[in-house]
């Protein structure tokens, strides 16, 4: 839903923290942004965000419902990040592609646990919709009816952010869970019986190489080809 008139209102209001910072939306996703990146989305509350922003706990509902409503402008602001940086491609296809790489990275390397927090939710907020309309229209560029452009509008942003929320779940894990993890698939070889899974055991170097980095790019090919083949 899009933000309300009287949010926008409330939010020019001039009112400074304790620390001589001027409050406003920003101030407060801002803070909740280094919050989830240092403590994880379960320390959000408004008690957590005001300390952070060196405000009155009250202060928070001059500029937002509640702490949900802080969560979905975090999102929003990350996805702005990604139109930001993203550069038209030579081609439709091309600037898919260019666009789905900058939102992944804000996602799952800039912000890994933010992005884990707001991937899955809906913001309704100015980029949000600006990303959709991008989307939207370089797939009726492709060809693609409405109907068709929506349907592919669904399944690249599912992909896209899906990867973002595996990737930033497992560069938020623990140094040392993260190497056993690598190193189980490295040592999958040595460990596997070759007569039980004769697949597994041929391709035990390859999954060793390839378990172990990022699979966006591998995904993303799969989605632009998809898209090619299918275009009218």
């Amino acid at each position: 839903m899009a933000e309300s008139g009287r949010q926008h209102v409330a939010g020019r209001r001039r009112r400074r923290t304790s620390s001589g910072t001027e409050l406003s939306r920003e101030v407060y996703v801002d803070a909740a942004v280094n919050l989830i990146e240092n403590r994880g989305a379960a320390v959000l509350s408004a008690r957590t965000l005001a300390a952070a922003a060196g405000a009155d706990p009250s202060a928070l509902y001059r500029y937002f419902t509640g702490v949900d409503d802080v969560v979905r402008a975090v999102g929003d602001r990350m996805i702005g990040l990604g139109l930001d940086r993203w550069t038209p491609g030579t081609d439709w296809l091309d600037s898919l592609a260019g666009l789905a790489r900058v939102l992944f990275s804000v996602y799952a390397r800039d912000f890994p646990r933010a992005g884990l927090a707001v991937a899955s939710r809906t913001t309704g907020l100015p980029n949000e919709i600006r990303a959709v309309e991008l989307t939207l229209g370089l797939l009726r560029d492709g060809g693609f009816d409405e109907e068709t452009a929506a349907k592919w509008f669904g399944a690249i942003s599912g992909a896209m952010l899906g990867q973002a929320m595996f990737e930033g779940a497992a560069a938020t894990l623990p140094a040392e869970i993260q190497t056993a993890d690598k190193t189980s698939w490295r040592d999958l070889a040595i460990r596997l019986p070759q007569d039980d899974h004769p697949h597994t055991h041929a391709a035990a170097p390859h999954l060793g190489a390839y378990m172990v980095q990022s699979s966006f790019e591998a995904v993303l090919e799969l989605l632009l080809r998809g898209l090619a083949a299918s275009a009218p």
